[in-house]
């Protein structure tokens, strides 16, 4: 019993390590080196310990607000000779005078690279969202090879016309505003409703499978009901539908490379058919 005793604690352990939580305290912080990207990790999963204790009131004892949790340990250590080691992996557009430098985020996708600034458009006022989102959401919208869907009741009947389908957030988005979500119950959850700025990581992420030349037909973004945790109601996940001959695992390494923190897709229980890609 003592030794089953120990393998549980130790998978507990590291459960709650590599666990992501939310506090409107870490992700509204505004850091001067960082911005608004704060995560509540625990500290021993925050690269570089770059974090701030007391911004996670709701959270274990271990959980700090974490400004590096979605960069690479080569980036975060890196002494900017101008700067100091204050590197984070962050978009390109994001970076102010391109003070960045390359082949130090190393598991990100091609248009992240280390950035020594503050980045841009991070923390926006209630109600509006960033101007990189917005950009980002417009290409998304315009691209030739992105089929949005334009109607939930393709997944639920209780959605249709709830404004929340993928044409209508990222129409939205481009338009400056919050993407809409869901507001109705199912067997995998609740969607809780209102409204949320998406994530440029979701976007970046659209736009890259698509540069890569895939044709990808998005399904979810915040609306349709998930789970009751869902990043989709975070504005942080994105669902692209599955067909006869689409290459899914071609946009599940894509996903991998842009840092994504869940990356489902055939055959994983319950995503036969689409693929899951979803960011802190």
């Amino acid at each position: 019993m003592a030794r089953i005793a120990l393998v549980l604690v130790a998978l507990l352990n590291c459960f709650t390590s590599s666990m992501a939580y939310t506090d409107p305290l870490c992700s509204h912080h505004v850091h001067p080196d960082y911005g608004c990207v704060g995560e509540c990790i625990s500290t021993t999963s925050c690269p570089g310990g770059k974090y701030i204790s007391n911004l996670c009131p709701t959270q274990p004892a271990g959980v700090k607000c974490c400004f590096t949790a979605d960069s690479d340990i080569e980036c975060v250590d890196y002494n900017h000779w101008l700067y100091g080691q204050v590197g984070h992996c962050i978009s390109t557009s994001q970076c102010p005078g391109n003070t960045y430098i390359s082949n130090l985020c190393p598991t990100k996708s091609a248009g992240i690279k280390c950035c020594f600034k503050k980045p841009t458009d991070t923390c926006s006022a209630s109600g509006s969202c960033s101007q990189t989102v917005k950009s980002l959401a417009c290409q998304v919208q315009s691209h030739s090879r992105i089929t949005l869907l334009a109607n939930n009741k393709y997944l639920n009947t209780q959605g249709a016309n709830d404004g929340a389908d993928a044409a209508s957030n990222i129409r939205d988005t481009c338009n400056g505003q919050e993407s809409k979500i869901s507001s109705y119950s199912c067997s995998e959850g609740s969607a809780p409703g209102g409204s949320v700025c998406l994530s440029a990581k979701v976007l970046q992420y659209l736009l890259d499978v698509a540069n890569a030349g895939h044709n990808i037909k998005v399904n979810a973004i915040t609306g349709a009901c998930h789970s009751r945790t869902s990043r989709h109601y975070r504005g942080t996940a994105v669902d692209l539908q599955v067909y006869s001959d689409s290459n899914h695992a071609a946009w599940r390494s894509i996903c991998s490379a842009a840092g994504a923190v869940e990356n489902f897709g055939p055959p994983d229980p319950g995503h036969s058919g689409h693929t899951h890609c979803a960011f802190p």
